[in-house]
C-alpha cells in the first residue's frame, strides 16, 4: 500500500498492531483504502484534486 505522491501532503502510512492504516495528516482519521482516504480529504478538507482518486478506482 502506498500513498499516491499527488496525496502525500495529506496522508500517510502508519502501522499500529501488525496492521497498515493510511492516516490523514490534517484530521489524524485512519483508513484502510486510498479510494477512502481520498473521498474523505474531498468531502471534509475541501481539496477537490483528490476526487480523481476515488472515481477512477
Amino acid at each position: 500500500m502506498d500513498v499516491p505522491k499527488e496525496l502525500s501532503a495529506y496522508l500517510q502510512i502508519v502501522e499500529e498492531g501488525g496492521a497498515k492504516h493510511i492516516v490523514c495528516r490534517k484530521c489524524g482519521k485512519r483508513f484502510f483504502s486510498i479510494k477512502d482516504a481520498a473521498r474523505h480529504l474531498a468531502s471534509v478538507h475541501d481539496i477537490k484534486f483528490a476526487s480523481q482518486f476515488y472515481e477512477k478506482v
